[in-house]
């Protein structure tokens, strides 16, 4: 163990990126005994996304924050990484919220962090998609127990598996073997709810081979879990997007809460009243969380060359109009404050030389090192002589929806006219591109690729 702390220490002490940290607690079945887990995520010299678990401890009880701080900076120090720390992402607990409160209190890690931490706490994304679905699934508890444990009963024998093979047969639908959800966990729901679907006419069929099974459900619930079920798919894209462990999802961050929360708004003209409540309990959950650290998310899209100021100007005049304005100056404040700390921090006079001139030379294309399979990819684009804009993550599963296509309308007339004061302000003037990259091997700017090596 101490061999390999001072292996990866001595690796990460020629890194010029800063690192973040998650981290998550459990308590064993016995409820005596709690742990507490620390991960750390960086991009290397390489640009490759790494993430190292660095403690797995145990955290006496009870969790407070105050134990928690302790714990988290105990082990910063101990991995000398306390004044490299850029942010921490925690589920939404209020003992987590207590956790920053007393690391700002009490220890010195505020004094090292970017714009003195204003983004340093962040919550985890997909915990919040989760608490949001919960609170809309309520709405529809009896339809979605009647599925479940329907699922449950018909996997319970082998006797029972055999007719629903033969019901599934006599209604000429391959059959799958029923599975159920774990409750806790909205997008195993979801999957359960499609799957019920698909089998929907083996299920009704069923009821007819097997006299004691009375658990069919009404046509009534089968048309409500169908209508929430297309409401739920983009909640579960998100969730899949936002996932992802092999390339960075804090660029998505935005864009997709920003759909999530238009979906949300549109359940409001639904016809189905179930639905417009459910429409109501996200909403207020979603209003929640919202405006907290979502600063930070609006500035990793603008750092996305395929985004920049266009969308999160688009997204937040469709959802917040009165307020957008405001929110685009701020945003523009925090990235000047953000982009000058790291101009700081990093760009020696060497070290300006040489990354200015690769910025010259190759501006916005990537540059010799990187994949040969850009060239091709280069060359459509000199032929074509048409500049399309191609929104972060629009080539992912499922069609884009009619706000996505707004989007790009929307971008096509915004011109920006300001000339540029400094690498961001020229960063920020120029053109979207429409390249399907990977954004750690395009992202060569001087100042920029330093703030984006989170």
């Amino acid at each position: 163990m101490k061999n390999n702390m001072l292996l990866f220490m001595n690796s990460w002490g020629n890194f010029t990126c800063r690192f973040s940290f998650t981290s998550d607690l459990w308590t064993n079945k016995g409820r005596d005994r709690g742990f507490m887990a620390i991960s750390c995520h960086y991009i290397d010299e390489k640009w490759i996304l790494r993430k190292r678990i660095i403690t797995f401890v145990p955290l006496p009880s009870p969790h407070t924050g105050k134990h928690i701080a302790e714990a988290f900076y105990e082990k910063l120090v101990l991995w000398n990484l306390d004044k490299r720390a850029f942010c921490l992402v925690l589920d939404n607990a209020s003992s987590n919220d207590a956790c920053i409160n007393e690391l700002f209190a009490k220890t010195p890690i505020q004094d090292d962090l970017p714009v003195d931490g204003q983004v340093f706490h962040q919550r985890c994304g997909c915990h919040i998609l989760n608490l949001i679905v919960q609170d809309g699934l309520s709405v529809l508890k009896d339809e979605i127990r009647d599925i479940r444990d329907t699922m449950k009963y018909i996997k319970h024998s082998q006797g029972r598996m055999e007719k629903f093979k033969l019901a599934c047969s006599q209604s000429q639908i391959p059959f799958k073997k029923p599975a159920w959800d774990v409750p806790t966990r909205w997008n195993s729901t979801y999957l359960m709810l499609v799957l019920a679907l698909e089998l929907k006419p083996a299920l009704c069929r069923y009821s007819n081979l097997d006299k004691r099974y009375y658990l069919k459900p009404a046509e009534f619930k089968w048309d409500a879990v169908e209508c929430l079920v297309s409401y739920l798919k983009v909640f579960y894209e998100a969730t899949l997007k936002l996932s992802g462990t092999k390339y960075p999802t804090l660029n998505l961050f935005f864009p997709e809460f920003a759909e999530v929360y238009l979906s949300i708004k549109r359940m409001s003209s639904s016809p189905f009243p179930f639905i417009v409540q459910m429409g109501a309990e996200m909403t207020d959950k979603f209003d929640k969380y919202w405006s907290i650290g979502n600063s930070l998310l609006a500035i990793a899209c603008v750092l996305d060359p395929r985004c920049k100021l266009y969308v999160v100007e688009y997204y937040m005049k469709e959802l917040f109009p009165e307020e957008c304005d405001n929110f685009i100056a701020n945003l523009r404040e925090c990235m000047k404050a953000l982009f000058n700390d790291y101009v700081e921090e990093n760009a020696s006079d060497e070290n300006r030389a040489r990354v200015s001139k690769r910025y010259k030379h190759f501006r916005f294309y990537i540059s010799l090192k990187c994949y040969f399979s850009y060239i091709n990819l280069i060359i459509k684009i000199v032929r074509n002589r048409k500049k399309t804009i191609v929104v972060a993550g629009a080539s992912a599963s499922g069609s884009a929806t009619n706000s996505r296509a707004a989007l790009k309308d929307y971008i096509k007339e915004r011109k920006n006219s300001e000339p540029p004061k400094s690498e961001l302000e020229d960063y920020l003037g120029d053109v979207l591109l429409n390249l399907s990259f990977s954004i750690l091997i395009f992202f060569k700017f001087p100042i920029l690729s330093f703030i984006f090596n989170l």
